[in-house]
Formats: structure tokens, C-alpha cells, sequence
């Protein structure tokens, strides 16, 4: 790929991005280590694995991106554990690696051109959504939604206590 200098759309997904990564890096590391691994109930992930679940999930929204704009990735799409409802990982683990991945976004995220962001994504969403709106419900909603999953686990588990 050519080295093109991204658009402003670009540069405020990216700053979008790296809010919400500072968000639920915040919110992550206030989680009392006894909460980190307590599943609820049955089928209900931990909050250790809805903050691990972004880290891991940022790897397919990024190729999504990459594939989108024409970038060599693996033609497999990167698989995402969603069976288990604890992480291995410490808390100190998923905050380093949501925040190495969110950086990784936000560099991918800034070179990116107006008409990068006008393509179609790849591979096909609803609609034939554009890659901008996908970045921002995919990739940036992603981070939020678990990130409002683990305050509402937190909130339960102090008025449990």
C-alpha cells in the first residue's frame, strides 16, 4: 500500500478509538481481583473475559479494516473464543494488551483516507455498510459495550456485597 497521509475522519475514529481503550482500561483495572474471575451465572462471562473478549476481538475488527483497503491479511478470518467465561490472563495482562492493540488501531485508523473509509467493508455487512460506519459501530461500539457490560457487573456485585 502506498503511503498516503489519512483523512480528518480518520484521525477523530482514531481519537474515538483511543478514548474508548482508555475507558475500558479504567474500568478494567477497578475491578477487585475476586470479581475478575466470578461468573455470575451460568453462561455469563466474567468480567475478566468480556475485557479479554475486546483485546482478542480487536484482531478480526482490524482485518476487517486491513482487508477492506486492500491490505495483505490472512484470507481466514481471526477466530474469537466465545465458549469460555473466565480469562487465564490478570487483570495487568488484558489492560496491557487492550492497550497494545488499541494502539495498533489507532495508527491503522489515522492513515486512513476519505475514500478508504467510503469503501464498501469487507467482508460484506448488512447493507453494504462503509467502512467508517463499521469502524465506528464494529471496532469503537465493541470497546463500549463491554466496557457498560463490566460497570453494570460491577455495580451488581457491590450491591450484592
Amino acid at each position: 500500500m502506498a503511503d498516503t497521509a489519512g483523512s480528518l475522519r480518520g484521525a477523530v475514529l482514531a481519537e474515538r478509538l483511543e478514548e474508548a481503550g482508555r475507558a475500558l482500561i479504567a474500568v478494567a483495572r477497578r475491578v477487585d481481583p475476586a470479581d475478575w474471575r466470578r461468573v455470575a451465572s451460568a453462561g455469563v462471562w466474567s468480567t475478566g473475559r468480556d475485557a479479554a473478549h475486546v483485546a482478542e476481538a480487536t484482531l478480526l475488527h482490524q482485518w476487517m479494516v486491513r482487508r477492506t483497503i486492500g491490505e495483505r491479511v490472512p484470507s481466514q478470518r481471526p477466530t474469537i473464543e466465545r465458549t469460555e467465561l473466565i480469562t487465564a490472563m490478570a487483570p495487568t495482562e488484558v489492560a496491557e494488551l487492550i492497550r497494545k492493540r488499541t494502539l495498533e488501531g489507532v495508527t491503522l485508523l489515522r492513515g486512513l483516507t476519505d475514500e478508504q473509509l467510503d469503501l464498501p467493508t469487507q467482508p460484506p455487512r448488512g447493507r453494504g455498510e462503509l467502512l467508517g460506519r463499521t469502524v465506528e459501530r464494529v471496532l469503537i461500539g465493541h470497546y463500549d459495550t463491554h466496557r457498560s457490560e463490566i460497570e453494570r457487573k460491577l455495580r451488581r456485585a457491590d450491591r450484592a456485597r
